[in-house]
């Protein structure tokens, strides 16, 4: 063997080795001080990439959930808000049954009555204009979903929520294939008044109530009795002829049930006498013998819009589908035809996942549920001096309105009826939203975010059991290394004995 002194071939490769030994031991204390198994690109590339589109998903569901939770906030809030509307409602209208009690009740009792009605009605008001979130108002009208180009045979379209898929707007049309109807019934006394007593039931969707026909009732006296029931049976009477109510062969009664659809109809009984004359819809009456029955049902308004589910009652709307939830009504005299509307990028609209795609967003509105808004679109049986207004806004029944608690307060019931019928849809819907969207998708949020850091940490973490081996491994190495290198130094002193 060469005994050389200027390169000492074994310390050289033994200070090779203690320095690898000393890099794999620097790295395993890093890991073991950081908890990772990656802390930078050298450590694993692979596995680097993929940790750090893990950590990118997982930050942004993170911040999908947070959304969400502020979409069941706000959604909380507007409900807290809209319940006492409805304990408000409820008191409204146990003040109208109590108006009703003209038998029992003296005018000062239901003047008392009619200012606790528009204080409500004000306290209404005052929560639709005041209840905000943040500084987002959400029920005076600001966070609704707005409209454009209403073909003005739609009236109160309500659009609950939209997908525009990106666009600024969306026209949406309507065909309508025939159009709502009430039961109708037309009556007539043979000769135009009653020769003898007779004796009718009028019945509808709310009742019957019996009607007595003595001589000389003429059809004036006819239409004004069928009315003053018209709170027990759901149906009105007006002159489909004749202007005066002045007995005539030619006038002729209409007895309309008061809204549409297939569930309203018109029933009319001959209970005794021979004066009757009726026919369904607009037939020419014709004698009714004692005993005998004459009926006729509404129809629900038929209408299609692509892609979407349809349900109708009467005339009005509701369609659902994945690209627009809503409702409106339909003129009752469009019988065919193609109507139009344009929703506008408006409304709340949350991110409830974490891409930029119509499927991770959610966008509904919020209607205005101020007095002047709830209730249903106040509409006219018959005409000149013998029209009838049925329904109207909440607004109509304070003091001095159409509908206050002295003026009509069967149909002040009618109207608070409605506007508890829309606090509640509107209730319902918003309830819905979060229970079936928001809640469950915090819920399958929660559980891919699980799966996420899981598959992350898989990857990323560092396992200390593995790692604390590999430490002790290295650490032996390292004293193991140092012993060699120390020895291959002295190997170079053996050539001093070769020179003694």
């Amino acid at each position: 063997m060469g005994l050389r002194i200027n390169t000492n071939i074994n310390a050289i490769s033994a200070l090779r080795n203690l320095g690898i030994t000393d890099r794999a031991q620097s790295k395993s204390l890093e890991r073991l001080s950081t908890g990772l198994r990656i802390n930078r690109a050298s450590d694993d590339p692979a596995g680097l990439v993929i940790s750090e589109q893990l950590r990118a998903q997982t930050a942004s569901l993170q911040q999908a959930l947070e959304n969400s939770e502020f979409a069941s906030n706000l959604v909380g809030t507007a409900d807290a808000a809209l319940s006492e509307v409805s304990d408000l409602l409820i008191g409204i209208r146990q003040s109208a049954v109590f108006a009703m009690n003209t038998g029992g009740t003296s005018a000062e009792q239901i003047a008392a009555e009619q200012d606790a009605v528009d204080s409500a009605i004000s306290s209404i008001n005052r929560i639709a204009a005041t209840t905000r979130f943040g500084s987002t108002q959400l029920l005076n009208g600001a966070s609704r979903i707005r409209t454009s180009s209403v073909n003005s045979n739609i009236s109160n379209l309500n659009v609950q929520s939209i997908n525009l898929a990106g666009q600024s707007s969306r026209t949406f049309e309507v065909a309508v294939n025939s159009a709502a109807e009430r039961g109708r019934v037309n009556f007539q006394l043979s000769g135009g008044s009653a020769a003898g007593d007779n004796v009718v039931k009028v019945s509808g969707l709310l009742g019957t109530a019996e009607i007595l026909i003595t001589t000389g009732t003429d059809t004036q006296d006819l239409v004004d009795s069928i009315n003053a029931v018209r709170g027990a049976t759901g149906v009105t009477a007006v002159l489909a002829s004749g202007t005066d109510g002045s007995p005539a062969a030619t006038d002729l009664v209409a007895i309309i049930s008061e809204g549409f659809g297939s569930t309203e109809y018109v029933n009319l009984e001959v209970v005794s006498g021979s004066d009757v004359l009726a026919a369904a819809e607009t037939g020419a009456p014709s004698a009714l013998a004692a005993g005998s029955s004459i009926s006729d049902y509404g129809a629900d308004v038929s209408v299609a819009m692509a892609g979407a589910n349809i349900d109708t009652s009467g005339n009005q709307v509701e369609v659902n589908s994945t690209f627009f939830t809503g409702n409106f009504t339909i003129a009752d005299n469009v019988g065919s035809g193609s109507l139009s509307f344009t929703v506008l990028d408006t409304g709340l609209t949350f991110q409830l996942n974490i891409e930029p795609v119509a499927s991770d967003n959610t966008t509904i509105g919020l209607p205005d549920t101020s007095a002047g808004n709830i209730g249903v679109t106040a509409y006219n049986l018959g005409s000149g001096a013998d029209a009838m207004s049925v329904g109207g806004f909440l607004s109509t029944v304070i003091s001095g309105g159409a509908n206050d608690l002295t003026s009509d307060p069967q149909n002040a019931l009618r109207v608070i009826d409605a506007a508890i019928d829309d606090i509640n849809a509107l209730r319902g819907y918003i309830g819905a939203f979060e229970a079936n969207t928001v809640e469950s998708n915090m819920n399958s949020l929660g559980i891919a975010l699980e799966n996420l850091i899981a598959s992350e940490s898989e990857i990323r973490d560092l396992d200390f059991a593995a790692e604390v081996a590999e430490f002790t491994r290295t650490q032996i190495l390292f004293s193991a290394g140092t012993s060699v290198l120390a020895t291959a130094n002295l190997i170079p002193q053996n050539v001093l004995r070769l020179l003694a």
